[in-house]
């Protein structure tokens, strides 16, 4: 082994693998944001989307609702891990479909206006999510390379795990019980979303 390990090196071979832990940082941060336009080059750095400053952006985020939105990613990661259905997809959607799962979960929902003008809203009343429908923006389609309906069925797929690690102790308890303590600020005992509200149609 030493001697193929030293081939390896030599050659400087790439041979880590994607995960979709790989796209989170990027893709969290153009769910952060709330831009003026979906065709912007770069993403704001996090100081400007109130990353770790504690002031809420125009979205009305802040760094505790990044947290948050962090740690239901990372749960929702945790489960999709355990499913087989899910390993023959690309790591990004996988990653994407959390994300846009974790919003769904959180309430944050597009504006009417977010088809030219993306603006991210932490929605409590029901009716209100209800009549804007989209968790999904144009600056996350830009940035994550995936529109709603690319992310329909891994959505769905992530939906049902959530909805059952509470009652499935065989192979999502682990998870479960991981991520409902308060180091994981108790995201597995948020409510899942009722799959009419997932936004698909």
């Amino acid at each position: 082994l030493d001697m193929e390990a030293l081939v390896c090196n030599t050659l400087k071979f790439q041979l880590n693998f994607r995960t979709p832990f790989n796209y989170i940082d990027r893709f969290l941060r153009a769910s952060y944001a709330s831009s003026e336009s979906s065709t912007a080059s770069t993403l704001p750095p996090l100081s400007a989307i109130g990353g770790h400053d504690g002031i809420a952006n125009s979205s009305g985020m802040n760094s505790a609702n990044h947290v948050l939105m962090k740690k239901l990613v990372f749960y929702l990661l945790d489960l999709a891990v355990l499913e087989y259905k899910l390993v023959s997809k690309k790591p990004s959607i996988v990653a994407a479909s959390a994300v846009y799962l974790a919003r769904a979960t959180l309430g944050i929902c597009e504006s009417p206006a977010a088809a030219t003008s993306p603006g991210s809203l932490f929605v409590s009343d029901q009716s209100l999510r209800n009549a804007l429908k989209g968790h999904w923006s144009k600056t996350l389609e830009y940035y994550t390379g995936y529109d709603l309906w690319d992310l329909e069925e891994t959505v769905r797929l992530l939906h049902r795990l959530q909805e059952t690690a509470e009652d499935n102790s065989s192979t999502l308890g682990n998870s479960f019980n991981k991520h409902k303590g308060n180091k994981c600020h108790n995201v597995a005992l948020k409510t899942a979303v009722s799959e009419a509200d997932l936004g698909f149609f």
